[in-house]
C-alpha cells in the first residue's frame, strides 16, 4: 500500500523570516518544513487551551456570567470582557459594544413599557 501524502502548504514571507527559519531548522537538525510544521501544530495546540490557565469550569463560569449579564441577570461586576474574547476569539471591545447595545434596547422598552 502507497504512503499517505499529507497535504502541501504553501505561503509567503520576507526574505529575513526565511533566514531565520533556515538558521532555526539547521540548528535544531530539522527540515524547514518539519520546523513550520512544528511550530504550527504548537501554535494551534496554544490556541485550543484556556487562556492564562485557567480551567474549562472558570471559563464556562465567565460565559455564564456574561449570558447573564446579557439578559440582565448578572452585575456587570466579575465578567471579564478580554477572558471571554480571548475564549471564543471575538474583540473584547466588540463584547462590550454589545453589552450596552443591550441595556440600550432594554432602557427603550422599560420606558415603553410605561407609556
Amino acid at each position: 500500500m502507497g504512503k499517505h501524502r499529507r497535504p502541501r502548504v504553501n505561503f509567503v514571507l520576507d526574505e529575513d523570516a526565511r533566514s531565520e527559519l533556515e538558521t532555526w531548522a539547521s540548528d535544531e537538525g530539522r527540515t524547514m518544513s518539519n520546523l513550520v510544521e512544528r511550530i504550527v501544530n504548537e501554535a494551534l495546540a496554544k490556541r485550543n487551551q484556556p487562556p492564562s490557565g485557567l480551567s474549562k469550569e472558570d471559563l464556562i463560569e465567565q460565559l455564564t456570567k456574561f449570558i447573564s449579564l446579557l439578559m440582565g441577570e448578572h452585575p456587570r461586576d466579575g465578567v471579564s470582557y478580554v477572558l471571554i474574547g480571548q475564549t471564543i476569539g471575538i474583540d473584547p471591545e466588540k463584547l462590550h459594544e454589545l453589552y450596552l447595545l443591550i441595556q440600550e434596547c432594554r432602557t427603550q422598552l422599560k420606558e415603553k413599557a410605561k407609556q
